[in-house]
């Protein structure tokens, strides 16, 4: 058999890995090849690291037939920190932030084909949360949203805030149609088991429109039949009753039909009017702080609980919003008070 005649990197590279390895039996193998390595028989190996003759025998014979460092250690331990210089650790980065990689496998032979190393499935997970990587969901948004716009709502609506009077108020507007039915959301669950919640047709539905005001986590709501230009105005009307004491109402709302609707406009012309509509940039429900109220009562609500009867439903709906006061240390917590632009 031919005797193992290591080169300069080689048994660098060998000595890196026995110093990082934790299994003891992987060590023992490497530390046979850097023994055989000085030039000690397989026999003086054996009595050195008390191991079966038989042992380095074997291992010597896999490390000269073997391609790979994993080859020969034949180990699912993960791929071994450092192997990948700075480099090629840049290129795998930039290669999983590029794209949407859902399996681990894709970027195992991504390295295999790039760099001519085998990783791991455990490797390169493991690789992959030291590039500061985790698993999640990926965030939807709308192929048609401007950046630019959106920035310059932005900057507009701050400036807005600086210079806003004391008579005067900033609300975001939006309608929601919550089905009767019941939603998944995450909770703690007994490992092994599931958490099981009815769900019914969900054919009934809520007609809501709603105009949230961030400084004091406050709503005002107009439950309707439906959701048409009459009722916006019906709506606007009881904003104003509200915040009767307010000289401007500034409300910040979506580009929806019904709020350009000429009824709609010529209420709003009207002097006694104290309401302005402030139109978001279209596909911006990102800067829409009542969208996540929304999204609190469908986590909270809607979500948490099996209602047989839609009047139930109906019921747990408008109780949530006529005391909502009840959750304003959450809502303040699960809402905040800033708006966050999305790079497309």
């Amino acid at each position: 058999m031919p005797k193992i005649n290591l080169n300069p990197e080689e048994r660098k590279e060998l000595l890196r890995l026995e110093k990082q390895i934790k299994d003891k039996t992987v060590g023992i193998r490497i530390r046979i090849i850097l023994a055989l390595d000085l030039g000690y028989n397989n026999q003086e190996v054996a009595e050195i690291l008390l191991v079966e003759e038989d042992t380095v025998s074997k291992w010597k014979r896999k490390y000269l037939k073997g391609k790979l460092l994993t080859d020969w250690l034949q180990t699912n331990h993960q791929g071994y920190s450092g192997r990948l210089d700075e480099d090629q650790l840049k290129q795998v980065d930039k290669f999983v932030k590029d794209g949407v990689i859902t399996d681990c496998q894709e970027v195992v032979e991504y390295i295999r084909n790039n760099f001519g190393l085998a990783y791991t499935i455990d490797g390169v997970t493991k690789l992959l949360h030291r590039l500061k990587f985790v698993y999640k969901q990926t965030v939807v948004i709308p192929s048609k949203l401007d950046t630019q716009k959106q920035a310059e709502f932005l900057q507009r609506y701050e400036q807005l805030k600086k210079k806003l009077k004391a008579n005067e108020k900033i609300l975001f507007m939006d309608g929601v149609h919550p089905t009767h039915n019941t939603h998944q959301v995450r909770c703690w669950v007994k490992k092994g088991e599931n958490k099981t919640i009815k769900t019914n047709t969900g054919r009934s539905r809520l007609n809501i429109q709603g105009a949230y005001e961030v400084e004091n986590t406050q709503a005002v709501t107009h439950f309707s039949e439906t959701i048409n230009a009459v009722t916006v105005m019906e709506f606007l009307d009881k904003i104003q009753a509200h915040y009767w004491w307010c000289a401007v109402i500034y409300l910040i709302c979506d580009n929806a039909t019904y709020y350009k609707n000429k009824l709609v406009q010529e209420y709003l012309a009207r002097p006694s009017c104290r309401v302005q509509l402030i139109f978001l940039p279209s596909y911006s429900p990102n800067l829409n702080f009542i969208e996540r109220l929304w999204k609190y009562m469908h986590q909270k609500v809607i979500g948490v609980k099996y209602r047989e009867k839609f009047k139930e439903f109906d019921f747990d709906i408008r109780y949530f919003f006529d005391h909502l006061d009840q959750h304003q240390e959450d809502l303040r917590s699960f809402i905040g008070t800033r708006l966050h632009l999305i790079t497309a």
